[in-house]
């Protein structure tokens, strides 16, 4: 065989006897599955160091995954152009690039908002005016989901990472660390968000978590002072949807923050106590499995009822075209 294929900066390695459908460099790898479902590999060649090395049942099970993926989330007449979905306006952007403008404090004066919009916050909003509004009027819509990905395919746009607070979180908290930006940490049940801070702070020792508060609170002007106290340049918060979306909004132009967002059940998962999916369901796009099965009685209306629902606002009532 010739050199290796190198794309995305990254050397695919070189196999040189031919064991399955993927021993040829390029044609089937992790790269492309992580691509085709957004995720985003913290180390690309030790993947494909991996993929090297496993065995002709793990290659074709890979491959199987990937030819799925192509089928769901892929098409040659999609682009890379960010379109409205639902109405909606959305960044179509790689996770470094999100990251970055999350951490622009000099593109407003006032504290910018953003959510990641997934196919349970479209069913909330088309029921509920005021999370409607709230989308709308955010700085930025990023993407998050198997579900959301589907849905631009039908405006005809091909998504560039699989922008979710979860992935999101590590990338921005060592920008953080390196930059000297602070975060606030406001949501979930009480402690939670304090195990989280715990648990950021045994990876990213130089971060610099300003303060925390749990969800339950019926004083806003308490909490926005105590978020305004601590200077926190981003503020993260997990009330859940439709709340946290509406309490953003309503509330932006109060804080000092640079930056606010809406992260969902994201403390839950950093505070260890909710485990997250394995990477074989994310890499089908299948992480809302996981959560059905950890929360079935949570999250039975949410998937079982609400996924079937989704799929009928995209594909029979057009509303990925037309809006909500």
């Amino acid at each position: 065989m010739g050199n290796p294929l190198v794309r995305d900066n990254v050397s695919i390695p070189k196999v040189d006897n031919f064991r399955s459908p993927c021993s040829k460099s390029g044609l089937f790898d992790y790269l492309q599955l992580h691509s085709l479902t957004g995720l985003k590999a913290e180390d690309p060649q030790a993947l494909l160091n991996k993929q090297v090395q496993q065995s002709v049942l793990a290659d074709l099970v890979m491959v199987f995954k990937i030819l799925i993926c192509r089928l769901l989330y892929s098409g040659k007449t999609l682009d890379h152009t960010s379109r409205p979905v639902f109405g909606l306006s959305f960044s179509n952007c790689q996770m470094e690039e999100a990251v970055s403008w999350v951490l622009d404090s000099t593109a407003s004066q006032t504290c910018r908002t953003a959510f990641f919009i997934n196919a349970n916050s479209i069913n909330l909003a088309a029921e509920n005016s005021a999370l409607r509004s709230a989308l709308k009027s955010s700085n930025r819509n990023f993407i998050d989901g198997s579900g959301m990905r589907l849905a631009v395919r039908k405006v005809g746009v091909q998504l560039a990472d699989n922008c979710n607070g979860t992935d999101m979180l590590p990338q921005l908290c060592e920008r953080m660390e390196a930059s000297g930006k602070s975060v606030f940490l406001l949501g979930a049940k009480p402690g939670v968000a304090e195990k989280a801070a715990q648990s950021l702070r045994q990876t990213y020792p130089n971060l610099r978590i300003v303060g925390s508060h749990h969800g339950y609170f019926d004083d806003d002007e308490a909490v926005i002072a105590q978020i305004n106290q601590s200077k926190a340049d981003i503020v993260l918060v997990a009330l859940g949807s439709p709340r946290q979306e509406i309490w953003v909004d309503s509330n932006k132009h109060k804080l000092e923050a640079s930056c606010a967002l809406a992260v969902g059940g994201l403390f839950d998962f950093f505070s260890g106590d909710v485990p997250r999916a394995p990477l074989w369901l994310r890499e089908l796009g299948l992480e809302w499995v996981w959560r059905l099965i950890q929360q079935p009685k949570a999250k039975f209306h949410r998937y079982v009822i609400g996924n079937p629902i989704f799929l009928f606002r995209v594909y029979i009532l057009n509303q990925a075209l037309r809006g909500l």
